[in-house]
């Protein structure tokens, strides 16, 4: 079976007072659909931080990830979100860093996808999502793309 990937960017992080705070990634070129992915708050704030081109004096938990991967020699190509595990009450979402090692070989890292979109961003690398996670969650064009049609 082949895997069909769809390039994906931010689009926008929304605040609200819950927990979860929900992102939208949209589809580069093609069909422009949308797809929600909800983050904690901390995350909400790094991911605000990395669009902004935002750099704390110290370290972050990304930032050492970011690190720790240039001092060995490799670099982070893409992120994938490659899964959605489905339960009772809830789906999680499943990522993965492409991450080229100092001896060009390719070693693929799991990763929540909040981490892997806030390392994309940072880097500005592409971010992909596996065609059958967007039909599990019925990923939709937006509306500006439904108007034009």
């Amino acid at each position: 079976m082949d895997v069909m990937l769809v390039e994906m960017e931010l689009r926008e992080i929304l605040r609200g007072s819950d927990p979860g705070i929900p992102i939208v990634l949209v589809e580069k070129g093609g069909r422009h659909r949308q797809f929600p992915v909800v983050i904690g708050q901390y995350e909400a704030i790094v991911l605000e931080n990395a669009v902004h081109h935002e750099v704390l004096e110290r370290p972050l938990t990304h930032d050492l990830i970011l690190n720790v991967v240039h001092g060995l020699g490799g670099k982070i190509r893409r992120v994938i979100v490659d899964k959605l595990v489905e339960s009772t009450f809830n789906g999680t979402f499943h990522g993965k860093l492409d991450i080229e090692q100092a001896d060009h070989s390719s070693v693929w890292i799991d990763s929540r996808p909040s981490d892997a979109i806030i390392l994309a961003t940072k880097l500005g690398i592409p971010i992909f999502v596996e065609e059958q996670v967007l039909h599990q969650v019925h990923a939709e064009p937006t509306e500006e793309d439904e108007d034009v049609e």
